[in-house]
């Protein structure tokens, strides 16, 4: 049974070129943050309770905040620097969240930061909706801020790249012995499609796993909520991809917006 499920979620071993994907995260990053400036504010005491934002040239009615992935016990904002500059012409300021790590703390305690980080840019920047984009198990944590009924009225829309939605599987693979899921968190933090909550397109990359494909068309069943494939890409490639066509991707999330 674990055999199935490491298929479809341990990249170490899905995709050859995993450890090279996760350098070139660092590396564009790196560039990205000699380019920039960014401006970091922390949101508790913890050293990685933290949101950092640096300008865009777009409208202050929009705010996009990227969301790292990591199965909720690895990786860091600052490697994921490199998606900003697709998204800086959409905002005037583009954010980027920091949150504790499982198994140091549970997934409840995850889920808490990304909102408080989220309520912090809600505080910072009062004329702007958010965009969430988030990655992976930032897609996760970026619909489940949405609960948080502040949030989800100040949240424009979200573009979840490759989310992991259902918990179950999670506890079934070889993460299990890490995040040692209980029952009552897989029941609590596992997630549906919601026709409540603001416009999602859900992005998966063609090349995908069959877990992660199947997470996407179920949860872009209401009408609030839309599929799309990017043929090719894997979990990993996504990113970048995402990134190349940032500009239709917003488009297609806005077009999900509801009719006044």
């Amino acid at each position: 049974m674990q055999k199935f499920w490491n298929s479809q979620f341990k990249f170490s071993e899905i995709l050859p070129e995993f450890a090279a994907f996760v350098t070139r995260m660092a590396s564009d990053s790196g560039v990205v943050s000699e380019q920039h400036k960014f401006h970091r504010e922390t949101y508790g005491a913890h050293p990685r309770q933290w949101v950092e934002w640096t300008e865009g040239s777009g409208s202050d009615a929009i705010l996009p905040v990227i969301l790292h992935g990591g199965y909720w016990r690895a990786l860091e904002a600052e490697s994921h620097r490199f998606m900003i500059p697709a998204f800086q012409h959409h905002g005037a300021f583009v954010a980027n969240i920091e949150y504790r790590l499982m198994p140091d703390v549970r997934l409840g305690d995850v889920v808490a930061d990304t909102v408080a980080a989220l309520s912090l840019l809600i505080g910072r920047f009062p004329a702007s909706q958010l965009v969430l984009i988030g990655h992976s198990a930032g897609a996760h944590l970026a619909l489940s801020a949405l609960r948080d009924p502040e949030i989800a009225k100040r949240t424009k829309g979200t573009i979840a790249l490759s989310g992991v939605y259902d918990l179950a599987p999670v506890a079934l693979s070889f993460l299990q012995e890490e995040l040692q899921l209980t029952q009552g968190e897989i029941a609590t933090f596992s997630l549906g499609p919601d026709e409540k909550r603001p416009p999602v397109l859900y992005v998966n990359g063609g090349g995908e796993t069959h877990e992660y494909l199947r997470g996407g068309a179920l949860m872009s069943l209401p009408e609030n909520a839309a599929w799309h494939v990017i043929d090719n890409e894997n979990h990993m490639s996504l990113t970048w991809a995402a990134c190349a066509q940032s500009d239709a991707l917003m488009s297609s999330l806005f077009e999900l917006e509801p009719e006044e």
